[in-house]
């Protein structure tokens, strides 16, 4: 099959349907097939999105396919904003990244008569959970092309991950609040007791969150990053996924996140530059040019976050290859979170790997 082969079918198959979802992978045009959708409606209409980054691929998509016209009945909101508009002003509300839809916004959609689109590439893996109750009532999937369908097709470029699994160092580099030091093994597996001794789910979750700011601050994966670095040409694109800001400025000499204000990500995107760190800004919406290099840092047990950052390395040409590294701490949750955030891929493109 190809693109036009596959937007055709996906567009049959939500033609008369009032509330309906494409599961579609990056690189096959839900823009294109959202705005297709739009063509055959009356009215007005809502594109909702995470963030306003993607509001731009629509409008350049619609001019890029002369579909200008449409954009004239198009209001676009965040999901942060849904809530503040009226559901009887339009007649078809189009749910971008549709997995970023929550229960604070059913007050909308239990209100809207209209038509509904979900569009993603990485719906609710549990139907039973909040945001898959969500889905199977607003927007059910009714058609799924996934990722490796699209590498099998020719529609994106092959791909290797690379699992580079690390040990917690045992050096006492960590400055405790009473004035000791201590190692990231150790405080690791006092977090760990901790959480196992919880006994309010208040207290557990409050242990949950300490042990991933834990694992994200930890320097061995930011010391080992700057080692991959070394390793990638220095003419080829490499986007590194950070803990946090200050990471992301530390990792690299350019970064792009909500803190600083700069032309990197322009730069990056023109080739000027061939290193670029970032936290979550560049996990989806946003495409890169001839990136054939990634390196995600952390997981988080999202596998949504992960599979979309994936994503941004999957825009090359159709022949060539792109490489993701994936960075885990061994012998602890982080290797559950990896394991989770790399579930839907191919397990022949995973590879273990060490510098």
């Amino acid at each position: 099959m190809n693109r036009e082969q596959i937007q055709a079918t996906a567009l049959s198959a939500i033609e008369h349907k009032s509330r309906a979802g494409l599961d579609i992978s990056m690189g096959v045009g839900k823009t294109y097939i959202g705005l297709q959708y739009l063509t055959r409606h009356k009215g007005n209409f809502l594109v909702v999105a995470p963030k306003r980054d993607i509001f731009q691929s629509w409008i350049d998509d619609a001019t890029k396919f002369n579909l200008s016209d449409t954009l004239s009945r198009i209001t676009f909101s965040t999901y942060l904003s849904l809530t503040k508009h009226d559901p009887d002003d339009y007649s078809v509300v189009i749910l971008d990244e549709a997995h970023n839809t929550k229960e604070n916004h059913l007050s909308f959609l239990d209100n809207f008569n209209g038509k509904v689109l979900g569009l993603t590439g990485t719906p609710p893996k549990w139907l039973d959970s909040d945001k898959g109750r969500i889905m199977e009532k607003y927007y059910p999937i009714v058609f799924s092309y996934k990722v490796d369908n699209a590498v099998e097709h020719g529609i994106l470029n092959d791909y290797s991950i690379f699992i580079h699994n690390l040990a917690l160092s045992s050096d006492k580099s960590i400055k405790t609040s009473q004035g000791w030091y201590t190692s990231e093994q150790k405080q690791y597996d006092w977090i760990t007791g901790q959480l196992e001794q919880a006994f309010s789910d208040r207290d557990k979750f409050f242990r949950q969150i300490q042990r991933i700011n834990y694992l994200k601050q930890f320097e061995t994966k930011e010391n080992y990053v700057k080692q991959v670095l070394g390793i990638i040409p220095k003419d080829e694109k490499c986007l590194v996924f950070a803990n946090t800001t200050d990471q992301a400025d530390r990792i690299c000499d350019h970064s792009h996140h909500s803190k600083r204000k700069s032309t990197d990500l322009d730069d990056f995107k023109k080739g000027n530059i061939t290193r670029l760190a970032a936290v979550e800004q560049l996990s989806e919406g946003v495409t890169i040019p001839n990136l054939k290099h990634i390196i995600i840092m952390h997981a988080y047990g999202n596998e949504k976050r992960a599979s979309q950052k994936i994503g941004r390395a999957l825009r090359l040409n159709p022949d060539d290859k792109s490489r993701i590294h994936v960075l885990c701490y061994k012998d602890t949750i982080d290797e559950t979170w990896v394991k989770r955030a790399l579930d839907g891929f191919n397990k022949d493109k995973i590879f273990t790997a060490r510098i």
